[in-house]
């Protein structure tokens, strides 16, 4: 299958509004633990606990510029366990999907849309999402660049409306409570950096792959500042007890405020500028499910995946969360760390260290060094499926009831 090419900045562009969406749309540094009015702080953190993620996903990916983690996979550790850790990927990318249109989709039929099914609303947001993707990543990064400014636009509008609204002592006292409740604050919205996964099939299509992790750290680093400021906003003029309390913080907030006599329901904007974020996203994951996918079944091109792969995902959306209750209860630390955890200690982990040892004997001996390299990335990638469970139980225990 031939790999359209897409500008690193497009690249930026995707990333980013996959990102910001999810990220302000449920505030997981105020609603998923106790963080109350240092969930700025908390944000700061996330940064560089995400930056981690990044750097895990994107670095490995920039060793192996021309090829998916399909590909690069299946020369580290063999065919077969190649198509094991990406069927993992996969999976990851699958879910992260069906999870964030199934957020957007709840906020539509709570606010706007309450007597529409869920289904309807969610069916008709991935099938939108599955024709871009059809069409390849070439048409979704060339939307991104129409949709970018006004993206930009209506979220510095939400904000620029209500910043003259902010209260300060409702931001005090800063860290009274020391640092373990920003730690658990930060934790989810770092978990939700398992998006950048997506780099590992869209890096070989990029112009520039070797500064793809730099553009993945420059879309990170926009994103978490629109989330400190979203968190400043949020918490100084709801307060840290009500804006803990709400499902979707930031909509609450923009709806309870009329500007002007005039100027009324702004929440329209930062849905908009939502709603344009989650297409990107969607028609990115679904585009990279669908290609990797191709690669590990062997077919010659992707686009009879997309749709199947489309319905096969609304009809998770709606079947894996009873309701919103259950899907937020899925974004608490001690959920959703070891959940997403797994993804990485079954996938990138044996890659990584098949990776390290193919270099280290390659540097050494002329000759054997790429067997030897797969048989301990096979050996690892065992490990590896047969230690995630211990791993994910201890994380467990050590998050506690954050």
């Amino acid at each position: 299958m031939k790999i359209t090419k897409i500008a690193n900045r497009q690249l930026l562009f995707i990333l980013f509004m996959m990102r910001t969406t999810v990220t302000i749309a449920f505030l997981p540094v105020l609603t998923s633990a106790d963080a109350a009015q240092d969930a700025w702080v908390a944000a700061l953190f996330t940064f560089l606990g995400s930056a981690v993620i990044v750097i895990l996903v994107a670095a490995l990916g920039a060793k192996y510029p021309k090829q998916t983690i399909v590909e690069y996979s299946t020369a580290l550790v063999s065919t077969w366990p190649g198509k094991v850790v990406s069927a993992v990927v996969l999976w990851a990318l699958f879910t992260i999907a069906a999870t964030d249109v199934r957020i957007y989709g709840e906020v539509l039929v709570t606010g706007f849309l309450v007597q529409t099914p869920l289904a309807v609303i969610i069916g008709g947001m991935v099938f939108v999402a599955a024709v871009a993707a059809w069409q390849g990543i070439e048409v979704i990064a060339r939307v991104a660049d129409t949709l970018f400014p006004l993206f930009v636009l209506m979220l510095v509008l939400s904000l620029g409306m209500v910043v003259p609204l902010v209260e300060i002592r409702n931001l005090q006292p800063v860290m009274a409570r020391g640092l373990l409740p920003v730690v658990r604050g930060s934790i989810t919205p770092t978990a939700i950096a398992a998006q950048m996964l997506v780099l590992t099939m869209l890096i070989p299509a990029v112009t520039e792959p070797n500064r793809a992790l730099a553009t993945a750290l420059w879309a990170l680093a926009g994103s978490s500042l629109v989330l400190v400021v979203v968190a400043v906003v949020t918490v100084g003029i709801l307060g840290p007890e009500q804006a803990s309390r709400s499902v979707f913080p930031f909509y609450v907030l923009t709806r309870s405020i009329e500007v002007t006599e005039f100027v009324q329901r702004i929440e329209v904007l930062p849905m908009f500028a939502w709603g344009f974020g989650l297409f990107i996203g969607i028609a990115t994951l679904i585009y990279s499910l669908a290609y990797g996918l191709a690669q590990v079944l062997g077919l010659a091109d992707y686009r009879p995946l997309v749709f199947p792969l489309a319905a096969l995902q609304t009809t998770f959306s709606v079947q894996a969360y009873k309701d919103v209750f259950e899907l937020l209860r899925f974004f608490k630390p001690r959920v959703v760390g070891p959940y997403i955890l797994a993804w990485f200690i079954l996938s990138l982990f044996p890659l990584w260290a098949a990776h390290f040892i193919r270099t280290v004997w390659g540097s050494r001996r002329q000759g054997g060094s790429d067997g030897q390299g797969r048989v301990w990335g096979q050996i690892l990638a065992v490990f590896s499926f047969a230690s995630y469970r211990p791993l994910c139980d201890y994380q467990h225990r050590l998050l506690g009831s954050a």
